[in-house]
């Protein structure tokens, strides 16, 4: 009888042979997990399941709770599970039955991760759950220079134009520490500007380790005018599975009405069609939101994918005496932030007896 194998396997460089064996992206190897764990303040750890002569990688961040208890998460990007393609619903079901027995054992309280909305599109798990958040856009590169130039909106045109005009060249480079210094101050110049979370506030040693363990994986294009770096954007490139796709980017304030990001979008967007990428993935809004940012990238292609997460509750008693343990709203409890208890609970304004008084003499 066929039974199910799961054990924990090193992020390391026997992954990344595994990994090879699937449809992957850049976000499920080894260098890209170690990255993310500097994000996420956790430690990188594989996951492997054997099932009738397949499997499946579960590449995840381990984040200790207390002495005993750990949650973990998925890398930043779209580190979804891989598995092999001829396992049916109901095997895949099994598979991660046991893999969240194995969890359990572990000491693991709950499991978040990112889907990729190329790679995990099709699955869709009844062990645990897939949230569907929005929308996200993608290039297809197989198209013309004429075809990607007729599906840019005249905005877009209009601004990549401009840029041009004033003189704006671009860059085309592998990383490198020189000027991931460079893209680093201004990227952050931009989160300053947007008045971004400090989630997104990335530290210099999460760039080198890029740099260290990916350089030939991240592309920068960076945008000049006489001289000066004025914009800038990082991409992820992986051969293997021709998926190109946009991270990180800034713009210097003092720059902004030239529209550098515009062209850099329209350079990467040639560099990927003329290097023999399949897919340019833009990305979706901030928080998956249909904002100004998803509009801004709709500008070069309204192809659109769905982005989802799974969610998986390993040991719901330890989960709800985690949740019980924090004051929450009844808005925060109906959110659908996950996992719960690592929320930040909204506070609450309670007024003094006299300024209540103050107030209702005004009604």
């Amino acid at each position: 009888m066929d039974t199910v194998q799961v054990e924990f396997i090193a992020i390391d460089t026997d992954w990344d042979k595994k990994v090879s064996n699937h449809h992957f992206d850049i976000y499920h190897l080894s260098g890209w997990i170690h990255a993310s764990a500097t994000v996420d303040k956790g430690k990188p750890q594989g996951v492997i399941a054997h099932y009738k002569n397949k499997e499946v990688l579960l590449p995840i961040i381990i984040r200790d709770i207390d002495s005993t208890c750990w949650d973990a998460t998925s890398t930043y990007g779209y580190g979804g599970p891989l598995m092999d393609k001829t396992f049916t619903d109901a095997e895949i079901d099994t598979v991660l039955d046991e893999i969240k027995g194995f969890l359990f054992e572990k000491g693991c309280v709950s499991l978040f991760m990112r889907l990729h909305p190329i790679i995990n599109k099709e699955w869709i798990p009844t062990v645990g759950k897939a949230l569907t958040h929005g929308l996200t856009l993608m290039s297809d590169l197989s198209k013309s220079e004429e075809e990607h130039w007729s599906e840019t909106q005249n905005r877009h045109r209009r601004g990549i134009k401009k840029a041009l005009k004033m003189d704006v060249v671009t860059k085309t480079e592998y990383l490198t520490k020189k000027n991931a210094m460079m893209f680093s101050s201004i990227y952050k110049e931009t989160m300053l500007h947007v008045k971004a979370s400090d989630y997104y506030f990335f530290d210099d040693d999460y760039f080198f380790n890029l740099l260290e363990h990916l350089q030939d994986k991240i592309l920068l294009i960076t945008a000049y005018q006489d001289n000066e770096a004025i914009g800038s954007s990082i991409y992820t490139i992986c051969e293997e599975s021709g998926i190109m796709q946009f991270h990180l980017g800034g713009t210097l304030n003092a720059y902004t009405h030239l529209q550098p990001s515009k062209l850099i979008t329209h350079v990467a967007r040639d560099w990927g069609r003329e290097s023999g990428y399949k897919v340019l993935h833009l990305g979706g809004g901030v928080g998956s939101n249909l904002d100004s940012l998803y509009e801004y990238k709709k500008g070069f292609s309204s192809q659109e994918l769905i982005f989802k997460t799974y969610r998986l509750v390993v040991n719901a008693e330890k989960y709800s005496d985690l949740v019980a343990d924090i004051w929450f709203t009844e808005s925060d409890l109906c959110s659908d932030f996950f996992p719960l208890y690592r929320k930040e609970p909204t506070k609450e304004e309670v007024l003094e007896i006299d300024q209540a008084e103050s107030l209702a003499t005004l009604s």
